[in-house]
């Protein structure tokens, strides 16, 4: 007889998050001004705490043989995976600007509107 094991909160919290991450993500993509400005800094907050609590979800499923695992990792991983993606563009421009500001330089003077 198989008893019915509740799924833990917060893997469903990290799923929810992972997919709001990804929505973030994907619309910061979207032909409207300014949208970017808004959107990564989402996706990049959202994704942390993906990340977060599906590790939290995961160590508590453990401990209390709850279900949930499978919901866990894919917050996990859609979160984690935006997440490094704009931790990586964010080193990307840092290094570009600290390592060849002579050739960022042209293209900022030249930019219109």
């Amino acid at each position: 007889m198989e008893q019915n094991t509740p799924t833990n909160k917060h893997s469903i919290i990290s799923l929810t998050l992972g997919i709001l991450t990804v929505f973030f993500f994907c619309g910061s993509w979207m032909p409207i001004p300014f949208t970017s400005f808004i959107c990564y800094p989402a996706s990049f907050i959202t994704g942390l705490l993906a990340v977060i609590y599906g590790t939290i979800s995961l160590s508590v499923i453990n401990r209390n043989n709850e279900s949930g695992k499978p919901i866990a990792w894919a917050g996990i991983i859609s979160g984690g995976m935006i997440f490094l993606c704009i931790l990586c563009i964010v080193v990307l421009f840092a290094s570009l600007f600290f390592f060849a500001p002579n050739t960022v330089q042209p293209f900022i003077d030249n930019y219109q509107l």
